[in-house]
């Protein structure tokens, strides 16, 4: 299983790079719709909804908005994105996973409306980056992914805490902070690389780095809820020693949005 999922990360890993820092705009944007129609039939299979590929389909759809509007609101998205990812924080402390199959109906088509919040601002974010700042894609995405690699080594050595157990029972306080110390010293090194070595820039891409491993978690935690109430362990087969698409793609979720709004704000992103 071990070597199975490091062959697949390590295979889409050199994807992404290929797709990051060479491939044309419209082919970027032609393999997010594919995310984003894959992932959408994903979390309608998980809402118990009869419409998955609608939801998928409607999902894709929305993402070649950046062509037809070239004046999207991208810092307002971006601090919307903050908001929702921090109310949803509390929702997810204070509500148990009751089982979606015996919940009402209406229930089924709230949790299906929720990806349009959850996953298209991360996916318009990657488009945007990918066109005008290709290297501070690849950051956040090496941020989030050391993050959770480092919360797995962290948590299965010396894991003995239950993070939310109600949610997610693998998941450890000392995972967590493997993952956050991970998350912070990335952030320092692709402040470095990228803005400079000015202690102040260190600083800052430190803290920009801890918060966007913070979210991360939270993205995860999100569909750890949804997979809880659907009654499943994974999202998908789709992608061998790791399960569904939503489970590579729940950290990037939270964790995008929220590296684009610490970029507005340290002024490192026009």
């Amino acid at each position: 299983m071990l070597r199975q999922r490091l062959i697949t990360a390590s295979l889409l890993f050199l994807l992404i790079l290929v797709l990051i820092f060479w491939a044309p705009y419209w082919v970027f944007l032609v393999f997010l719709m594919l995310l984003a129609f894959l992932a959408g039939q994903e979390w309608g299979h998980l809402s118990l909804i009869a419409w998955p590929n609608g939801l998928a389909l409607i999902l894709a759809a929305l993402l070649p908005m950046p062509i037809f509007s070239q004046h999207l609101p991208w810092s307002a998205l971006a601090q919307g994105s903050v908001i929702w990812w921090a109310l949803l924080a509390a929702l997810l402390m204070l509500m148990r996973p009751s089982r979606l199959p015996e919940a009402a109906a209406w229930q089924r088509t709230v949790s299906a409306m929720a990806i349009f919040p959850v996953l298209l601002p991360a996916l318009l974010f990657s488009l945007s980056l990918q066109q005008r700042a290709p290297r501070f894609l690849l950051w956040v995405i090496l941020i989030i992914s050391v993050d959770d690699v480092s919360a797995m080594i962290f948590g299965k050595i010396w894991g003995r805490h239950p993070l939310v157990p109600r949610i997610s029972p693998g998941k450890t306080w000392e995972g967590l902070l493997g993952g956050l110390l991970a998350s912070a010293i990335m952030g320092t090194l692709g402040a470095w690389t990228l803005v400079g070595a000015a202690v102040s820039s260190l600083r800052s891409g430190a803290v920009l780095g801890l918060i966007t491993g913070i979210f991360a978690v939270l993205g995860d935690l999100a569909e750890s809820f949804l997979k809880r109430r659907a009654n499943c362990k994974d999202s998908g087969q789709l992608l061998p020693g790791h399960g569904g698409l939503l489970d590579r793609l729940d950290s990037m979720s939270a964790g995008i949005p929220v590296f684009v709004a610490g970029l507005y704000y340290l002024g490192w992103w026009k």
